[in-house]
């Protein structure tokens, strides 16, 4: 460590960091209005001058290292007016009239100004006002004081400047605010590899522009805000709410809910109501200071008076909103009889990776023990359950302790996705952060093309469902390896199944991954793996490969793999005992005894029905649902089937927070409040145990799934005789106290802990009995075109739910995807509607043609019509063959 003296104190800081970083975070301002920190300097504001003994001149904080004993000097006469000159260039072209006046302070914003009568913008009718660095850095070196250019014209105020760009939902763009700091350009380019935001022109004509300088949503701007976050003014500010959220009233800690990768967020609360997010650098250091379109952007699409606000009973065949007390002790009279006449077994549970830990685990609670089910699962349960099986199948463990963060590290990647950038958008970051910075060899595995491809080494496309047989091929390479096949001892391997990846490709792909297995120097091996919404066995098939692949690492194996379930709370669903399978810890159900224990009750520990197997039962051994979050007529594939099940049903009962296709054939609907208003925890993919703080109001009578759980399960405890046991809680936290002393993975989980920051439920696991053996592969149709449903990054999960037009406000991800050479044989053009149909059902979207699909592949947004692609699917596929006609 350094010592540095910076006027007149000492401060400690590591030996050659930047000047300007130390300066700040000593506690003393300093000016830079184009240093981003973390990232190389630019040097071009000149505004972070400082005065250090020994050296002549004024140097730049920004490009000046640390060394000990360096002593500086930030307020001396001869900086200050340094400073005030180059500032005074940097305003020459900009609108500076408020930012130059020493009536500033006593202006309202309704007043005419009294200087000039030339002035149309103003500091006080900006929606930065106050949030502006620009602003900030005229008032601290007392500009208004320092005009050395008085009585001449501004070229800002004679030159006529462009139009802002307010064409798109998320952003604008007002190019004559800009000062050509450049953050925006470095940041866009060097932290989010993205580029989409440029310098052009030359001398004074240089501008920043999206793209090739058409409006922003024309660009392959992906709308994350990190330039928004950068901007020292006016110039890019977030679109919606931009006004109100310069009234901020408080900024709440929560963690964003729309994948698993689990970002922490920052809101800002007005009224009750969130008007802006922005990133919390000290939540979860996967994210650190970005987001993603969904995080920063999403928490409107779904306003207040959409949400469900008080429940609904349907009575005479109409939905009718009753008292609170009517609807609970509706539902547990209906459950306790149905229990009575028919048995435990024949109630359901549907838990969901969308609600908390908290919220997942009282279910359980409810189900097994309280009603003494076991019939509890969620729509996604037999997808994670597969991943599951397949990790437990192949390492002995079901668990593993990669770090998202440590991706950055890769030498080796191999990511194993539809399109990891829109399914978890975050998590794409330190994997390019690891191509451009460290030179790492990136394979990509995926039927279309998605912005990590052209990172890539190597983009190997199979199709649709054929992954698996790809990466068995892989693994069959490499076993006949010498420095290898010792490794893979007792390897077996099915049948060869076609993948459609030319062999040249494969062995290329197999050459990249020896060397990462042999060689140190291409280690880190980092394994990815995004979890699909649909096909189990696909899913154990896939990751059977990738954890043999593990395997071949040896010890550091289980920190090489990264499996990213689909939705925010996958992993802590199965922990918190949301499986037919598992009891909350996660414990078999052969170790019941440490549940009662600590529940102090009967536990029922049979082997439950599946999702599945629940639907095919509804109506008869199934006569009652309990559906908690989660939305089977969306997630589930075969809708019509789902659809004819809760139909059959005698008793569904659904608590969201708004009103989905699954709530709406329900016989009691109990309203939950929004994701941003709950307490709680969720348990991202890498197993980090995130707080949710609620911070925005409830819609209405809304109240938190926990509390109406802990209402049911204290009426059906005194219709059900149970004796001295806990039903009752006051808060999450008590729920959670519980979990800890239940869970070993929970153990340091309590809220005082997690008030810290992100923690990881453990450190690391020892390789267990590795079993390397792949599951049979499955095989697609060899005729038809084959169906892919895909996540988009832009369109809203609960608006898509609720059959809003504006779900995708971009209106990028509402088409079908067709290769032009089957564009052209079915005589279809851009922007054609079709009819993708099969014996399921049918639905109609227009047409985007691109070579980014294979031929005789048919690419449909997941979302889209609440889901109808995965109408069109059986149960287990992953996909499934359909007819495409002109409409």
């Amino acid at each position: 460590m350094a010592k540095v003296t910076i006027d007149g104190r000492t401060v400690e800081a590591p030996e050659g960091a930047p000047l300007v970083e130390v300066i700040k975070n000593a506690g003393v301002w300093i000016s830079n209005l184009c240093y981003v920190d973390g990232l190389p300097p630019y040097a071009g504001c000149r505004t972070c001058l400082v005065e250090i003994e020994g050296l002549r001149g004024l140097q730049l904080a920004c490009t000046t290292k640390v060394v000990d004993g360096m002593v500086v000097r930030t307020q001396t006469p001869e900086v200050i007016s340094t400073r005030r000159a180059v500032l005074s260039l940097i305003m020459s072209y900009h609108s500076d009239r408020c930012l130059t006046c020493h009536r500033v302070v006593k202006c309202k914003p309704g007043d005419t100004c009294l200087r000039d009568n030339v002035v149309t913008h103003r500091c006080l009718t900006c929606s930065k006002n106050y949030r502006c660095e620009l602003q900030t850095t005229c008032e601290m070196l007392g500009m208004a004081g320092y005009e050395p250019w008085e009585g001449e014209e501004r070229t800002y105020y004679t030159l006529l400047q462009p139009a802002p760009d307010k064409g798109n939902p998320f952003l604008e763009f007002d190019p004559q605010m800009c000062i050509i700091c450049t953050r925006c350009v470095r940041v866009c380019d060097e932290v989010r590899h993205t580029g989409a935001i440029t310098l052009a022109g030359r001398g004074f004509e240089t501008r920043i522009q999206f793209g090739a300088g058409g409006p922003v949503h024309e660009s392959n701007c992906d709308f994350c805000g990190a330039c928004i976050d950068v901007c020292p003014t006016a110039t890019l500010m977030e679109h919606p709410n931009k006004w109100a959220a310069a009234q901020v009233e408080r900024w709440v800690p929560t963690t964003c809910t729309w994948c698993s990768v689990g970002c922490s967020l920052m809101v800002g609360i007005k009224g009750g109501r969130i008007v802006v997010v922005k990133p919390d650098p000290t939540g979860n250091p996967v994210s650190g200071h970005q987001l993603c379109v969904r995080g920063r952007f999403h928490y409107d699409f779904v306003r207040p008076h959409q949400r469900l606000k008080a429940p609904l009973v349907v009575k005479d065949g109409m939905r009718e909103e009753v008292p609170w007390e009517e609807a609970l002790d509706l539902v547990a009279r209906r459950l306790a009889r149905v229990r009575q006449e028919y048995g435990s077994e024949a109630i359901g549970f549907l838990g969901s990776p969308l609600i908390t830990n908290e919220e997942n685990y009282l279910l359980a609670k409810l189900a097994r023990g309280v009603i003494g089910s076991p019939n509890v699962d969620s729509t996604l349960g037999p997808i994670l359950r597969a991943a599951q099986e397949a990790l437990a199948a192949v390492l002995g463990t079901p668990i593993i302790p990669a770090d998202l963060a440590q991706l950055a590290k890769g030498r080796t990647i191999l990511v194993v996705a539809e399109d990891l950038e829109s399914t978890h958008n975050v998590a794409a970051l330190p994997i390019k952060d690891a191509v451009v910075r460290e030179g790492a060899r990136l394979i990509v595995v995926s039927p279309r093309w998605g912005e990590l491809c052209d990172f890539a080494s190597l983009w190997l496309q199979p199709r649709p469902g054929e992954e698996p047989a790809l990466l068995a091929h892989i693994l069959g390479l490499l076993a006949q390896r010498p420095q290898i096949a010792s490794r893979l001892a007792g390897l077996s391997l099915p049948a060869e199944a076609h993948h459609g990846v030319p062999p040249e490709a494969v062995s290329e792909a197999a050459e990249l991954l020896a060397r990462a297995i042999i060689d140190e120097a291409h280690r880190p091996l980092a394994l990815v793996y995004a979890l699909p919404y649909v096909g189990p066995g696909h899913v154990r098939a896939v990751l059977s490969a990738l954890a043999i692949l593990a395997v071949s690492l040896g010890d550091e194996g289980l920190q090489s793999l990264f499996v990213l379930p689909p939705e925010a709370n996958g992993w802590g669903m199965l922990d918190m005992g949301i499986s037919p399978q598992g009891l909350p810890g996660p414990f078999p159900l052969e170790e019941v005894a440490q549940v009662e224990r600590v529940w102090g009750m009967r536990v029922a520990n049979g082997t439950g029905g599946a999702f599945w197997e629940m639907m095919r039962q509804a109506g008869g051994k199934l006569r009652a649902l309990v559906v908690v979050g989660d939305n089977p007529l969306f997630f589930a594939p075969a809708r019509q089937d789902v659809a004819q099940a809760l139909a059959r049903l005698e008793f569904l009962c659904v608590i969201d927070s708004i009103d989905t296709a699954t709530a709406q054939m329900a016989h009691v609907v109990l309203p939950d409040v929004g994701p941003y208003a709950k307490e709680g925890t969720i348990t991202s993919a890498d197993r980090r145990v995130l707080r949710l703080h609620g911070g925005a109001a409830p819609a209405g009578e809304a109240r938190p799934a926990w509390a109406i759980l802990v209402e049911l399960a204290v009426r059906l405890g005194s219709l059900i005789p149970l004796g001295e046991v806990r039903l009752a809680y006051r808060s999450p936290a008590e729920v959670m106290e519980e979990i800890s002393q239940l869970s070993p993975l929970y153990r340091g989980a309590r809220y005082p802990e997690l008030e810290n920051g992100a923690q990881q439920g453990f450190s690391s696991l020892p390789l267990l009995s590795p079993s390397l053996s792949l599951p049979s592969l499955p095989q697609n149709p060899k005729d038809g075109y084959l169906l892919m449903a895909g996540r988009g990054l832009f369109t809203s999960y609960e608006a898509a739910a609720l059959g809003l037009d504006d779900a995708d406000r971009l209106h990028r991800e509402e088409f079908a995807e067709l290769h032009p050479a089957d564009a052209a044989a079915l005589g279809i053009g851009p922007g054609d509607e079709v009819v993708i149909a099969n014996s399921r059902g049918q639905i109609r979207l227009p047409v985007r043609i691109t070579q980014e699909v294979l031929p005789r592949v048919v690419v449909v947004p997941l979302y889209k019509g609440g889901g109808a692609a995965l109408s069109l699917l059986g149960p287990y596929e992953a996909t499934c063959t359909v007819t495409i006609t002109k409409a």
